[in-house]
């Protein structure tokens, strides 16, 4: 857990994130991104996001070379006693859901609004891998079960499992 004290910035790599025109980062990171101010403290944060997820999305925006302590330090993290690290980390989680969309999205048109929706907003891994048995369903009904076999594969390496 990191220690409430702390205060990140945006390294240049996070400013040109805020104010370029091609966003990478999901929803959530980068409204973080763009909370972080060289003012706020870990603790001030916390309030924004849900219970205990500020930590990982810090941890995630700084590994990535968006946001540094002061000097470019790197700010010390280790799991709470009995806690583990997060296997797949949010980052990982987001680009999947991004890449599930974009392929419903591709494949299906608009037919996959629906399922791009649902798909966005599953909030853990596992809610994303029921949606993406519905996902499967549904390639396999109007592509054919190759094209979905090809989805499910894709997106379950893009979601390490």
């Amino acid at each position: 857990m990191l220690d409430e004290t702390l205060v990140f910035h945006k390294t240049a790599l996070g400013a040109g994130e805020i104010g370029g025109a091609n966003r990478t980062l999901a929803a959530k990171l980068r409204r973080a991104l763009i909370l972080v101010d060289g003012a706020k403290s870990v603790a001030q944060l916390a309030p924004m996001f849900r219970e205990g997820e500020i930590d990982v999305i810090l941890e995630e925006l700084q590994a990535a070379g968006f946001i540094s302590l002061a000097g470019g330090e790197v700010a010390p993290s280790a799991p709470a006693a009995g806690e583990a690290a997060p296997a797949n980390g949010l980052l990982r989680f987001e680009q999947a859901k991004r890449a599930a969309m974009r392929e419903v999205m591709d494949r299906l048109g608009p037919n996959g609004d629906t399922l791009a929706v649902k798909i966005e907003r599953a909030g853990s891994p596992a809610e994303l891998r029921s949606v993406l048995v519905e996902a499967e369903r549904l390639l396999s009904a109007y592509l054919g079960e190759a094209a979905a076999r090809a989805f499910s594969q894709k997106i379950g390496r893009d979601l390490g499992g």
